[in-house]
């Protein structure tokens, strides 16, 4: 007999975690909605359940603490209800981060489930990237803009496809190793696809994207231990085929490697910090942030007030960001704010240092394979050295908070089997 209120409490969630990559393609909406909802039915079994304990990790204590900050600095920094409302409901991501550790206890086959998505969501995202490069337009009948050298997003004219694909991409290659380790004929058998969604990543022209790539696949082939080889080879043959397009199709090579050179300025008489545009957005955040040193400017304050004259650097120095989340970081939530992200970005390197020193000398390994891949996801997120969209982006905050709950996840079971 089908036990109802399982269905609703435990598998219903489940399954809107597993779903999330699918509503990200299709727009913030159902991806916002869904992560509301699977915080609902978390904090409704923990209340019937009388289970408290689940607050209890270090993680939600940080988070905690920053999200209270980012409360109180809307309050004293209040310009209008969007900032007030940005700090308070961001509460979900943390509430978000621990339902999934909860539902993968509680419904493991999640884990199965998301594998599924995440196969379909990169496969159908693959042969729409394609279709667009060859055909120049979308499954759905849109037509490319062969001006912008970039591949549109599925259901809408942003040009987020190479940023999405770059960053769901370490956790569909860690589940892959956590589901599939001791079958590695199946393994190899899906490499083509990996190979094609690093090709894409490239010919989407989002050079960011395609600089997070590279890092996520280098720092992957250093700390992994079982799928070395196979890393190796599948970045490799991605890189060969890059080099191949670059010298017969001149429109990738100009949007990746001829846009990136002049914007850095190696061809003019000045350098720039990744292009004069953003070298004027950091200038114009700087400047408010001696303004507002403690606590910054008030979150999404920005762009309230980059228009102004005190700290308007040029015609370009105003925006909805400034296009680095430790610099918004800085200018918005000022010194207080920023120490959260530097405490946790110190942290992971000093983490992922001894990783590596005790797999190199010891061959002793802190991470298994998937929580390096999950890892990867997240140093994406945490790299301060590249350009980057808004922090406090719904869209964006789902994708730097997913992989959490599945790293701390797979570290919650190893700790309580070596305890």
């Amino acid at each position: 007999m089908l036990d109802i209120k399982k269905i609703i409490l435990i598998s219903f969630p489940s399954l809107l975690i597993s779903l999330i990559p699918l509503f990200l393609i299709s727009g913030p909406f159902l991806s916002d909605l869904s992560v509301v909802l699977v915080s609902f039915f978390f904090l409704i079994n923990i209340y019937l359940n009388k289970n408290l304990d689940v607050f209890n990790n270090i993680f939600f204590k940080i988070f905690l603490i920053f999200f209270l900050y980012l409360v109180i600095n809307s309050l004293i920094k209040y310009y209008d209800i969007n900032n007030l409302r940005s700090s308070v409901s961001y509460i979900r991501f943390g509430i978000f981060t621990l339902a999934v550790i909860y539902f993968l206890d509680k419904k493991p086959v999640l884990i199965k489930w998301l594998f599924l998505v995440l196969t379909f969501s990169f496969v159908l995202l693959t042969v729409d990237g394609f279709i667009q490069y060859f055909l120049k337009h979308n499954l759905i009948g849109k037509p490319v803009d062969l001006e912008s050298y970039r591949i549109m997003f599925l259901f809408n004219d942003e040009y987020i496809l190479g940023s999405f694909l770059s960053r769901m991409y370490p956790i569909f290659l860690g589940i892959t190793f956590f589901l599939y380790k001791d079958k590695k004929y199946f393994i190899i058998l899906i490499s083509l696809l990996f190979i094609l969604i690093e090709i894409l990543i490239f010919l989407s022209g989002e050079r960011v994207a395609f600089f997070f790539n590279t890092l996520a696949g280098v720092f992957t082939i250093l700390m992994i231990r079982n799928f070395k080889k196979l890393r190796i080879l599948t970045l490799a043959l991605s890189f060969i085929a890059i080099i191949f397009i670059s010298f017969h199709d001149n429109s990738a090579k100009k949007r990746i490697w001829d846009q990136t050179i002049n914007q850095f300025g190696f061809k003019s008489s000045k350098l720039h910090i990744f292009s004069s545009t953003h070298e004027s957005h950091y200038d114009s955040a700087y400047k408010m942030f001696l303004d507002n040193k403690l606590l910054g400017i008030g979150i999404r304050n920005f762009r309230n007030f980059c228009n102004e004259e005190r700290y308007k650097v040029g015609q370009n120095s105003c925006s909805t960001h400034p296009h680095n989340t430790y610099v918004q970081l800085l200018s918005e939530t000022g010194i207080v704010g920023l120490s959260f992200a530097l405490v946790i970005f110190i942290y992971y390197i000093f983490k992922m240092f001894n990783h590596f020193k005790g797999a190199l000398f010891k061959k002793k390994y802190l991470f298994n394979d998937y929580e390096i891949c999950m890892l990867a996801a997240i140093l994406i997120t945490i790299w301060p050295f590249a350009p980057s969209g808004n922090f406090f982006n719904n869209w964006l905050s789902i994708i730097y908070y997913f992989p959490v709950g599945f790293l701390l996840w797979s570290l919650k079971n190893k700790f309580s089997k070596s305890s």
